[in-house]
């Protein structure tokens, strides 16, 4: 009797177990190592890519005048409306936003030549004047008709892109304007197939004249 009288220990409370707590020192450590090597990028590029370009260009433009020119129009056009087209495909709803930084991407290394020539004239390193000088000298044309076929390329892709818009919006006008007939039309259709049928009955029930009855 005594030993039924005897408190119930009360039952422990359940332990949520928990997630697994933030590396915060992992992070902070990869966004310091990727500073770092942003920032070591950063200094090659301003201090070899601009000499390195150069080179390239003389390397193609041998000296020619005519060659200077025809490869900053080329390059100039070209880069800069394939990026565009290519960046375009980032407008679509369908593209997910991982997708949407591959295209973006894809574009800003499709238009790598264009920036290049850019960087040289936008640099004021030594390396940059050292390139600059050397496309003056031996790509007299290249500098002014890059930017010539770069702006080529833009109008090109407004124009594309406008005339695409305009012709959307015509097809959903008269993709609207169907549905809108269509829904003008389905009401009246019953009522007139009833007004044909009353009047095939109404023929059919009169007695010609002067037709003997039976």
């Amino acid at each position: 009797m005594a030993d039924s009288q005897l408190p119930v220990p009360a039952p422990a409370p359940a332990q949520t177990p928990s997630g697994p707590k933030p590396r915060w020192g992992l992070r902070i450590g990869l966004g310091a190592a990727a500073l770092v090597l942003l920032a070591i990028v950063f200094m090659v590029g301003r201090s070899f890519m601009p000499v390195w370009w150069a080179t390239r260009v003389t390397q193609q433009t041998q000296g020619s005048l005519s060659g200077g020119l025809l490869l900053g129009l080329s390059y100039g056009f070209i880069f800069t409306f394939v990026p565009l087209l290519i960046g375009w495909q980032a407008r679509y709803k369908k593209v997910t936003w991982p997708w949407k930084s591959v295209i973006l991407g894809l574009a800003v290394l499709t238009a790598l030549p264009n920036l290049l020539t850019l960087g040289i004239y936008l640099n004021s390193s030594g390396a940059a004047r050292k390139a600059q000088m050397m496309v003056d000298t031996s790509a007299t044309w290249f500098p002014s008709w890059t930017l010539g076929g770069a702006i080529a390329g833009l109008v090109l892709f407004l124009g594309i892109a406008v005339f695409w818009h305009m012709w959307r919006s015509r097809g959903r006008k008269m993709k609207a304007m169907q549905q809108e007939a269509k829904t003008r039309s389905a009401p009246t259709a019953p009522a007139r197939q009833a007004e044909t049928v009353d009047t095939a009955t109404g023929l059919s029930g009169e007695i010609a004249p002067g037709t003997p009855e039976n």
